[in-house]
């Protein structure tokens, strides 16, 4: 069985190439709750893809914090929009994560 992500927040900011994605992880059975660091030119795609499946407009459930020079974006999806998605469609077919955060 391939493992599946449900993801429950994005979070990124305007000055890192970086995205966190915070949500759980199912391997088989097990289910457990992970981060994933995917680049921000990966960004789009995912959010592409969530909106197809779950039928939604993401930047509804955004938010922005302004810390001076750095503005921080929260995507923060309720449990209603949260869907397990294949890791590798999250991560990219042939490409790997940037970072995996296992806990």
């Amino acid at each position: 069985m391939n493992k599946t992500f449900a993801i429950q927040h994005i979070w990124f900011n305007n000055q890192d190439a970086e995205v966190t994605l915070v949500g759980r992880m199912q391997d088989d059975v097990l289910f457990y709750e992970s981060k994933l660091v995917i680049r921000m030119s990966q960004l789009n795609g995912l959010v592409s893809k969530l909106q197809k499946t779950l039928g939604i407009e993401v930047s509804d459930y955004m938010c922005r914090f302004e810390l001076g020079f750095i503005t921080e974006y929260e995507i923060k999806f309720p449990e209603s929009a949260q869907v397990f998605l294949d890791l590798q469609e999250i991560i990219g077919l042939g490409k790997e994560a940037v970072r995996k955060i296992v806990a």
